[in-house]
């Protein structure tokens, strides 16, 4: 009858488990979090500050969006960015899913890693890097110093070298919502793989 079809999208993964769960086995809880102000490098050998709660991800970055009545970062929509410890070029787009009062009114997209960025990583054709392994370890697809990590202490090792660097311009404390395995207790990533799904 048509009403179900394989296709390759973001779900919850359980990086204990190893399993994808549904929504009724994640539990979200209110935390206490970070958010921190990285420096990209632009190919004009600028700067453009971007918020981020999730460092260990960047090397799935595929793009950096910025709203485009942003009066002041709309100079650099349409430029490139340089991911640090890396040479990838990415490209900064207009998007409104980038809000101006909100961090540096920058937001790198993850498409591969979080539900928004994946839905605008669709509108934009961006590309979709998974960097994780199925037990949330970075995998062979990031930079050599960080794969084999675990995911917080890939986080660790890439904030000190940024702040090593002078990569991070501050920190804030930020409220967060963090999705949890009502079965393993462990923090759920979004992640990319080919699941059965059924149209309702």
């Amino acid at each position: 009858k048509g009403l179900i079809y394989k296709d390759k999208r973001l779900i919850n993964w359980d990086p204990v488990l190893e399993t994808a769960v549904s929504d009724l086995e994640v539990n979200q809880k209110d935390e206490k979090g970070k958010l921190w102000y990285i420096k990209y490098k632009t190919i004009n050998k600028d700067y453009l500050v971007v918020a981020t709660t999730r460092p260990e991800t960047m090397f799935g970055d595929s793009g950096i969006a910025i709203h485009p009545k942003n009066k002041h970062l709309k100079k650099y929509i349409g430029q490139k960015a340089i991911i640090p410890f890396t040479n990838k070029i990415i490209p900064i787009i207009a998007d409104e899913y980038a809000d101006p009062k909100k961090g540096s009114g920058a937001v790198k997209i993850t498409p591969a890693h979080d539900f928004n960025d994946f839905i605008v990583g669709k509108k934009h054709n961006l590309e979709f890097i998974n960097i994780f392994n199925k037990n949330a370890k970075l995998n062979k697809l990031v930079p050599r110093q960080f794969s084999g990590l675990d995911r917080y202490q890939a986080r660790k090792r890439i904030l000190d070298l940024l702040d090593k660097d002078g990569l991070i311009e501050k920190t804030e404390e930020n409220n967060m919502v963090i999705p949890i395995g009502d079965r393993s207790g462990s923090v759920i990533e979004p992640f990319l793989t080919e699941q059965w799904f059924v149209d309702s």
